[in-house]
């Protein structure tokens, strides 16, 4: 495994040795692969992501391991920091295929994961995460599943409820200067143009480097729209927010899934009342049964010191999926065949279904449901 850098990714790192050591030596091992971000500016989604990836090793493990094709097997976890730059995700990749022969990597950042389905095919490397890039699954990659709904999708949700309940005529967009952004900038364009609302602002920001964006806020305020789309991870999201108070901009703004609990955390409730965003099924409220369990039960009993969010809630899910593929398929080496077989084993049982996923497409897309919602009180409530 690569190394990593900081404090906090350190400490989560010792405690997963710790709490969980994984397979003991002489056991029959699924070896599944990790890449993302575990240092750097997307540090908390990569470290969230991971906690859920090992959370379901350790309850796979914890209940007696899988078995497929007969033989019995542990699940360990294989990490790699790619620190969210495309072309370390790449290495990554080749890393973990050299050192573990790892079948499946979750990856789960839209820019690396376009990188890495140049190669993965002639790898024999099956992708699997909750990228938004629609792309993804569009150019006949047979080793790739979408394990959430597109940016498409999220894009037109919001788009039609800013009209609804905003009664917006015009809107401002400030955006990462990643893929994640400029996808979502397009999927926006075609969403806001079918709705007759025009654009009268469009900004970006880069979430790797950049803690200022009152330049960009200001060209915004200017513009006078009548609601601002930011589509960021959680650090960049938060400083967007709390710069554009600080400026007296009074605009509400409809925030991505890039915004969660991090994101929350960093502005607090107060300024983000009455902002929409979509409600993922990880924060439906009730809370269905499987995400309650994750978050009440399995997760704090790992003793993470991070706070929980909605990202490793996903390749929480993910995982299980991957492993009882794994079972129908009768195999734990070979990429395709777990592929094909992964329509056979969703939805999951409900005390493992923490996403809601329905079924995935011959192309990969995962199908679920979703609504939109608005902050009540630091809460996504939604709206009738």
């Amino acid at each position: 495994m690569k190394s990593t850098k900081g404090p906090g990714v350190i400490f989560c790192l010792l405690a997963v040795f710790f709490i969980f050591q994984g397979p003991a030596a002489g056991e029959d091992i699924i070896h599944i692969g990790f890449t993302g971000p575990l240092t750097g500016p997307a540090a908390a989604i990569g470290i969230d992501s991971l906690h859920g990836n090992m959370i379901a090793a350790k309850e796979i493990n914890d209940e007696g391991g899988v078995v497929v094709a007969g033989k019995k097997y542990k699940v360990s976890i294989q990490t790699y920091d790619d620190e969210g730059v495309a072309a370390k995700a790449v290495a990554g990749m080749q890393r973990l295929k050299d050192k573990y022969e790892v079948p499946v990597i979750n990856q789960n950042i839209s820019g690396s994961l376009m990188a890495m389905l140049e190669r993965n095919e002639k790898m024999g490397i099956l992708l699997i995460g909750f990228f938004k890039i629609p792309d993804a699954t569009k150019r006949g990659n047979k080793l790739v599943l979408r394990h959430q709904q597109t940016i498409n999708e999220d894009a037109l949700g919001l788009a039609k409820e800013t009209v609804r309940l905003l009664k917006a005529k015009s809107y401002a967009m400030i955006s990462d200067v990643g893929d994640y952004g400029k996808t979502s900038v397009k999927a926006y364009q075609q969403a806001f143009e079918k709705l007759g609302v025009k654009m009268v602002a469009n900004e970006w920001l880069d979430g790797r480097t950049q803690t200022d964006f009152r330049g960009q806020l200001t060209k915004i305020k200017a513009a006078k729209p009548d609601v601002i789309m930011v589509t960021a991870y959680d650090e960049a999201s938060a400083g967007v927010i709390k710069q554009a108070h600080e400026l007296g901009i009074k605009t509400p703004f409809a925030v991505s899934t890039g915004f969660g609990a991090t994101g929350e955390k960093l502005t607090g409730p107060d300024l983000i009342e009455g902002y929409l965003r979509r409600i993922e099924f990880t924060n439906s409220r009730p809370m269905p049964p499987g995400v309650a369990r994750y978050r009440t039960q399995l997760y704090p009993a790992m003793g993470y010191k991070e706070p929980i969010a909605g990202f490793g809630v996903n390749c929480y899910a993910s995982v299980h999926i991957i492993v009882r593929a794994m079972q129908k398929a009768g195999t734990t080496t070979e990429a395709l065949k777990i592929r094909q077989a992964v329509s056979l084993v969703v939805p999951l049982e409900e005390k493992y279904d923490s996403t809601g996923l329905k079924t995935f497409t011959e192309e990969g897309e995962g199908v679920m449901t979703a609504k939109i919602g608005r902050y009540r009180k630091g809460i996504v409530v939604p709206m009738d």
